[in-house]
C-alpha cells in the first residue's frame, strides 16, 4: 500500500494502484446510474438489473480512465521518461512520472495523447451502441461513449494539472524557453478555472441542485489547489540550485541487521536514539529501510520473534541516493515514493541518511535568504 493506495495489478510493467477515494466515486456512479440514468432509458429494467448495469458501467468507466492514463504512460516511456505507476482515485486517474519532460515537444505529445485516446474510445463505444442488438448493451455503450467524450473535453480545459493545462505549459515553454514560466501561466489559468467551477457549483446549489453543485465545487477546489502545489514544488526545487545531497545529508551511519528482532530494534535503536527509521544493512550493503510504520502492525507479544527482514520496506529494491546527486533529484525520488528519508550510499556503503525535513529546512533557509 502506498499513501492510501493499493496495488491491484501491473500492465506493461507499470503498477496500477487504486486509492481508497476511488470507492467513493465508484459507489456514487453506480448509484446515480442505477437510480437516475438507466430506469428512464430502459423502462422494463428491474431494480436489480439497473444496479448491475450501474456497477458494470462504473467499472468500465474506470477501465476507460486507465486506458487514458496508459496512453500517457506508454508514450512517456517511449520518449525516455520513467513511469512509476498509475493511480485511480476520486477525480479519475494520474500517471506518476519520474521527473519532468526534457523538452516542450515531449510534454506536449504526452499531455495531448490522453484526451485523444478518450475521444477515440468515445467513437468506438458510440459506434458499438449504434449497432448493438440488445437495448441494455446499447445503453451501456452509449453511456461509455458519452462519458469518454466528456472526459476528453474536460481534460482539454487549459488549466494545470489537467492535460489541457499541460499542453498550455508546453506551448508557453516552447515560446519562452522557460519551463517554469510555462508552469506559472498554466497554474494561473488553472486557478481561474478552479474558482469558476466553485462559483458554478454555488449557483447550482442555490438553484436547488445540491448534489451536482457540490460535486462541481469540489472539482473546482481540486483544480485550484493541485496546480498550486505543483508550482510550489518546482519553485522549491529551483531554490535548491546547485545544492547536492552531501551538503544536507546527516552523516549518521547507524543501521540494523536484517536478523535483528523488532523488540531489539525498538529498545536498542529507535527509543534511545529518538529515531523513526533506520537503514537495514547486510554484508555492508543497504538492503532496506525499517520505520515505525513498518512495525506498528506487529503485536507486542510477537516482537521478540519477528525479524526486521520480515517487516522492512524496500525488500523489492531499496531507493538510495548518493552524496554527489543534486538535491532536487533526490527530493524528486523521495516524493515519488513518498519516503520520509532515504539512505545515502557511496561505493555501495552506507555513509548517511537524507530526510525530507532536512530538504525542507534547506529550501526554507534559501527562500529566507533570497538564494536561488
Amino acid at each position: 500500500m502506498r499513501s492510501g493506495s493499493v496495488r491491484i495489478f501491473r500492465v506493461a510493467g507499470i503498477d496500477v494502484l487504486v486509492h481508497v477515494s476511488w470507492l467513493v466515486i465508484f459507489g456514487l456512479v453506480t448509484w446515480s446510474l442505477a437510480i437516475g440514468y438507466y430506469p428512464p432509458l430502459l423502462p422494463d429494467l428491474t431494480p436489480a438489473q439497473a444496479w448491475v448495469l450501474g456497477a458494470i458501467s462504473a467499472i468500465l468507466l474506470f477501465a476507460s480512465v486507465l486506458v487514458h492514463e496508459l496512453a500517457h504512460s506508454l508514450l512517456a516511456r517511449h520518449r525516455g521518461l520513467e513511469v512509476d505507476s498509475i493511480t485511480l482515485f476520486l477525480f479519475g486517474g494520474v500517471s506518476s512520472l519520474r521527473g519532468d519532460a526534457p523538452r516542450a515537444s515531449t510534454e506536449l505529445l504526452v499531455a495531448a495523447v490522453g484526451p485523444l485516446t478518450s475521444f477515440v474510445l468515445a467513437a468506438v463505444f458510440l459506434a458499438g451502441s449504434a449497432i448493438a442488438g440488445d437495448a441494455r448493451l446499447a445503453a451501456v455503450l452509449g453511456y461509455l461513449g458519452l462519458i469518454n467524450a466528456l472526459l476528453g473535453a474536460f481534460n482539454l480545459v487549459p488549466g494545470f494539472p489537467l492535460d489541457g493545462g499541460r499542453v498550455l505549459r508546453a506551448l508557453v515553454w516552447q515560446i519562452t524557453g522557460d519551463m517554469r514560466r510555462g508552469l506559472e501561466v498554466a497554474v494561473g489559468v488553472g486557478q481561474l478555472v478552479g474558482y469558476g467551477f466553485m462559483a458554478w457549483g454555488v449557483v447550482e446549489v442555490l438553484a436547488g441542485d445540491a448534489f451536482d453543485g457540490i460535486w462541481i465545487a469540489v472539482i473546482g477546489w481540486f483544480l485550484q489547489g493541485a496546480g498550486a502545489a505543483q508550482l510550489r514544488q518546482v519553485r522549491s526545487e529551483a531554490h535548491l540550485g546547485a545544492v547536492h545531497v552531501r551538503d544536507v545529508m546527516r552523516g549518521d551511519t547507524t543501521a540494523v541487521g536484517p536478523n535483528t528482532t523488532v523488540e531489539a530494534l525498538i529498545e536498542t535503536y529507535l527509543l534511545p536514539g529518538n529515531r523513526r527509521a533506520l537503514p537495514v544493512v547486510s554484508d555492508e550493503r543497504v538492503v532496506g529501510m525499517v520505520s515505525v510504520s513498518d512495525i506498528q502492525g506487529v503485536p507486542a507479544d510477537e516482537r521478540s520473534l519477528t525479524r526486521v527482514a520480515d517487516v522492512m520496506g524496500g525488500r523489492g529494491g531499496v531507493v538510495t541516493v548518493t552524496p554527489e546527486m543534486p538535491l532536487a533529484q533526490a527530493l524528486q525520488a523521495m516524493l515519488t515514493g513518498d519516503y520520509e528519508q532515504v539512505p545515502v550510499v557511496e561505493d555501495e556503503r552506507l555513509v548517511g541518511v537524507l530526510t525530507r525535513a532536512d530538504v525542507v529546512r534547506q529550501v526554507q533557509l534559501r527562500e529566507a535568504l533570497h538564494l536561488e
